[in-house]
């Protein structure tokens, strides 16, 4: 075929404009890609003063052809807005015919430019089209134009079997953020991780009341990668999150409560210390809600009203002690000194569980604070010596070092000189801790340490998961709720390399549902303790499999 000059393809163009012979011209433009740029931009301008009903056909068939044609000259695709808000009916006819071979790029033209006189044409096609690509670019487009007439008749979507179509459903829903649309996507919640973590997204992303609502209610979730991905988002809400998560510490329910004040924690928003305090005020019945409330309060600036956290140390749980030893250390004052000092004057047992409660939660501020009374100083030095794990003695000695105090240190040199030497034994087990907590991962370690293992303690579960591939540990601990990925996924990867004779995983939780149990074991737990935890209990789970 003889090849076409630019000056025939431009005249046979202008000579169909006149005639208004669109079947001519859709043949001469099939020819465009043979023609230079220049002479390509001189003819897709020729219709700009052509009639709209001419122009959207030929324009759209074009730029849905040779989509390079809508980067080279964007102006030509603003011409084609141009004709379809010029003549919308003649754009809604090309809509509804089903023979238009360029409806498709014309339907995202109006989720592109939010076209409202589209949606009844665009709904009508949703509820009639059964084209796979057609109807996915029909449901994205009535989320960018966001009618939320449409909510429902697209959340019906996100119960089909096409992945593709129920994720773009999730997306114009999110698009349209309306209560409805919010609603039905929380409906959807627990279906398929990946489902759910974009439905959350979503919620994130709209952050209406509704979808803050949503966002706190996974926090009561039934599974564990719904509540650990809630917390992470309502965490990133910050300050808009703080009122409905403070209306939830007026609530019972010991795994919500305990859920949110970790997010409360993680948050950082002195916002949260009132609830918190009057929540302590309490007195609280599960220990494991007492343990978390001190925790998060010792990572907010207290600026005032540390008092509360002085009651926490007569705790009758050990955890519990620990949580607030720590909360007082990173908020001391001459008021809790004072206290502090009263507590240990007394050199009953009570002082000394406050000693070990203190050197074992590296409580620096309060240790140093107290060296002056004789009997904390001698229990002190005497505990570092000879019974403390090796990472926390070194911490005290670097403490002291800092500190110049020079006495104190000849003192644990003495220890160690006259520490009998330990007799030859075989090599301790080893442990893993795996908590997003580091205040349960010191106890971890000092507990391990006192039980005859060698611990070996991680915050980031991911990390974990690798580490213990590599070192190979006899027995491994998991908290169940963690950022990232959970106790059940952590547990999950490891089977893949380590059989169940080959590593005991014990779960260490707060939380006691049926549905977590479940997915637990299935996934190969060995064996699941429950928070608070003591020493002689995780001695009695790990002696069970190790021996």
């Amino acid at each position: 075929m003889a090849k076409i000059k630019p000056s025939s393809f431009i005249n046979e163009i202008k000579h169909n404009i006149a005639e208004k012979d669109a079947v001519k011209a859709e043949i001469v433009l099939s020819h465009i890609v043979e023609m230079e740029l220049a002479v390509q931009k001189e003819a897709l301008d020729l219709f700009w003063l052509s009639p709209a009903e001419f122009a959207i056909p030929l324009l759209a068939a074009v730029l849905d052809r040779y989509p390079y044609l809508s980067n080279s000259f964007p102006e030509i695709k603003e011409h084609l807005v141009a004709k379809i808000l010029e003549a919308p009916m003649a754009y809604l006819e090309i809509l509804q015919d089903g023979k238009s071979d360029s409806r498709g790029f014309l339907i995202e033209l109006a989720g592109e430019i939010g076209l409202d006189d589209a949606y009844h044409v665009l709904m009508a096609l949703l509820n009639n089209e059964s084209d796979h690509d057609l109807l996915q670019k029909i449901v994205v487009a009535l989320g960018e134009i966001g009618d939320s007439g449409a909510a429902s008749n697209i959340a019906e979507l996100l119960y089909t079997d096409d992945d593709e179509l129920v994720m773009a459903a999730v997306t114009a829903l999110g698009h349209l953020g309306s209560s409805t649309a919010i609603h039905r996507l929380s409906e959807k919640l627990g279906f398929k991780k990946e489902l759910d973590f974009a439905i959350l997204d979503v919620f994130m992303n709209v952050q209406s009341q509704e979808a803050i609502k949503k966002l706190n209610h996974t926090l009561t979730s039934h599974h564990a990668h719904v509540r650990s991905a809630g917390k992470e988002k309502l965490i990133l809400l910050g300050s808009k999150a703080l009122p409905i998560l403070s209306e939830n510490l007026l609530q019972g329910d010991p795994d919500l409560l305990i859920h949110t004040l970790n997010v409360m924690g993680d948050m950082g928003d002195e916002g949260a210390i009132s609830a918190i305090r009057k929540l302590i005020h309490k007195q609280p019945r599960d220990a494991n809600v007492r343990f978390a409330a001190y925790e998060t309060l010792g990572r907010l600036p207290l600026t005032k009203g540390a008092y509360v956290l002085a009651a926490g140390l007569q705790d009758p749980v050990d955890n519990v002690r620990s949580a607030a030893a720590t909360a007082i250390d990173c908020n001391y004052n001459e008021i809790l000194a004072a206290g502090l000092k009263n507590m240990v004057r007394i050199e009953d047992e009570e002082a000394e569980e406050l000693v070990r409660t203190v050197i074992s939660t590296q409580s620096g501020n309060i240790f140093l604070d107290l060296l002056e009374i004789d009997f904390f100083r001698k229990f002190a030095l005497e505990y570092l010596g000879q019974e403390a794990h090796a990472e926390i003695r070194e911490f005290f000695i670097a403490l002291l070092k800092d500190n110049d105090m020079q006495d104190e240190l000849a003192c644990l040199a003495d220890d160690d000189k006259s520490a009998p030497a330990p007799a030859a034994e075989t090599a301790k087990k080893r442990v893993v801790a795996i908590d997003d907590s580091k205040m349960i991962l010191g106890i971890f370690r000092s507990m391990l340490h006192a039980l005859g293992y060698e611990p070996f303690i991680f915050i980031d579960p991911e990390v974990a998961v690798e580490e213990v591939i590599q070192l190979k540990p006899d027995a491994v601990l998991t908290d169940l709720n963690m950022p990232g990925i959970t106790g059940i996924e952590v547990t999950r990867r490891l089977r893949e390399k380590f059989s169940k004779d080959e590593l005991p995983i014990i779960m260490v939780t707060t939380q006691n549902e049926n549905h977590d149990n479940e997915a637990a074991k299935a996934a190969g737990i060995s064996d699941i303790l429950h928070k608070p935890f003591t020493k002689e209990g995780i001695g009695e789970a790990l002696a069970r499999y190790l021996g």
